[in-house]
């Protein structure tokens, strides 16, 4: 009676409440916005997930982050009571997570489409799939379309619409679920493009005008002149001038007729001067906020040098990806191994560093020269074999007591005093040599 009790109050749980994303921009067609809407401020502010993902800036957005993190090497490793750091793991759930997470799958994959729906819609999900031990062997993705959370009692349930039709719920500790930004109940969350979408707007607006301008079918802002004598008359001629221009672009004639007694005088399409390059930069630059991203990763150079990419290559990783890392990892170990387990996911920040060859060599040379790698422990990170001898730490010799400096160029000077009557040779039992009684010193002379 207590599971049919349970089960009831899963079944009446209230449903997560999001925002619903629009994956068909029909009802926005951009072709039937005129002129006078764009200008005038007369299209939604709404936009859709296809819309959105025209934009040039916020595509590239998306697949920057979600490649970003699907190329970092993933690891699993055990927490020891010895001293020397934790146990690397191999086998297992570590190929699952590292190398393919189920037979049709590679881990990359998994995690570029998992991110991709974190940056896009706004949240993901993967449900575990494990033995009789309870050992996990496969992870598979889960639409966002097709899943709505609920909460009973403190606990999280996600019920997935299976393509048959047929509903079936996971419990939370079996999905791994990854939101741009929860709300407060931990059951919705906010989504990017939903919620920015005024900013997203501007910029495809910004895009729309541009091709309605100096598209083949675009007609250029023009100033109409004639012999009008109401408004209404002005406007009609105006809406039918606009009508035959659209027909002759369309059929390709190169004649413009035009009613007599009527001059069309150009108001201007220089793009500087309409301010449209400053307005689809600025554009660039929303989406950059939006994703915390340095608007370098978006490819808008107009302000970049050498040392400011320099610094935003460093806010990429210190704060961007770090955030995202440490969420993703926290969220795996959590939903993998349990709470309290002595095993946890990492991933390494360092493989960002793998397309810059001279400062990777650089800094596995200084790493095994100061005793921090072994050789061969440098030699696994460059996917080398490992050599005889290669498993002892080395460290440069060249450092030396301040007393010690210059000795080993002066091969006849006396060892020095440490004042104690000691030599600093390390010779501590033999007692510094008595001065000769029958020698004369300089100050007796």
């Amino acid at each position: 009676m207590g599971r049919l009790r349970r089960d009831r109050a899963v079944a009446e749980a209230a449903p997560e409440d999001r925002a619903q994303v629009l994956m068909d921009s029909g009802q926005m067609d951009s072709t039937a916005t005129s002129i006078t809407d764009v200008l005038t401020g007369g299209t939604s502010e709404g936009v859709t997930m296809k819309e959105a993902l025209s934009m040039p800036a916020v595509w590239d957005a998306i697949n920057f982050l979600s490649a970003a993190m699907a190329g970092l090497p993933i690891e699993v490793f055990e927490k020891t009571d010895e001293t020397g750091g934790d146990t690397k793991l191999t086998g297992g759930v570590a190929d699952v997570l590292g190398a393919a997470v189920n037979d049709s799958t590679t881990s990359f994959s998994w995690r570029e489409t998992f991110f991709a729906q974190v940056f896009g819609p706004g949240r993901a999900y993967s449900y575990i799939e494990r033995d009789r031990r309870g050992e996990v062997i496969n992870l598979f993705a889960m639409e966002y379309e097709r899943v709505t959370v609920r909460k009973v009692k403190g606990r999280l349930f996600y019920d997935y619409m299976e393509p048959s039709g047929r509903v079936k719920t996971y419990a939370g500790k079996d999905v791994i679920d990854i939101a741009y930004m929860l709300k407060p109940d931990h059951v919705s969350c906010h989504n990017p493009v939903m919620t920015c979408a005024s900013a997203i707007r501007q910029g495809l607006n910004a895009n729309r005008y541009a091709l309605t301008v100096f598209g083949k079918n675009g007609v250029p802002p023009y100033v109409l002149k004639g012999p009008f004598t109401a408004a209404k008359e002005m406007m009609r001629a105006a809406a039918d001038l606009m009508k035959v221009t659209r027909r002759s672009a369309e059929d390709g004639k190169p004649i413009l007729p035009m009613p007599a007694g009527h001059d069309l005088v150009r108001l201007g399409d220089d793009p500087e001067k309409m301010q449209l390059t400053p307005v689809q930069i600025f554009a660039v630059g929303q989406v950059a906020r939006i994703y915390q991203l340095p608007p370098v990763f978006l490819q808008e150079l107009s302000k970049g040098n050498y040392n400011n990419i320099e610094h935003q290559d460093l806010h990429l990783v210190k704060h961007t990806l770090r955030r995202w890392v440490e969420k993703f990892e926290q969220e795996l170990t959590l939903k993998i191994f349990g709470r309290g387990s002595r095993r946890y996911v990492k991933l390494d920040l360092d493989g960002i560093m793998r397309g810059d060859f001279k400062t990777r060599i650089e800094a596995i040379v200084k790493a095994v020269q100061n005793a921090l790698l072994t050789p061969n422990e440098g030699r696994e990170m460059m996917n080398k074999p490992p050599l005889a001898g290669g498993n002892t730490l080395f460290i440069q010799g060249a450092t030396v007591p301040l007393e010690m400096a210059g000795t080993a160029f002066n091969k006849n000077a006396p060892p020095a005093d440490d004042g104690d009557g000691h030599s600093v040779d390390g010779d501590s039992d033999r007692p510094a040599e008595e001065p000769d009684e029958t020698t004369e010193t300089t100050e007796t002379k």
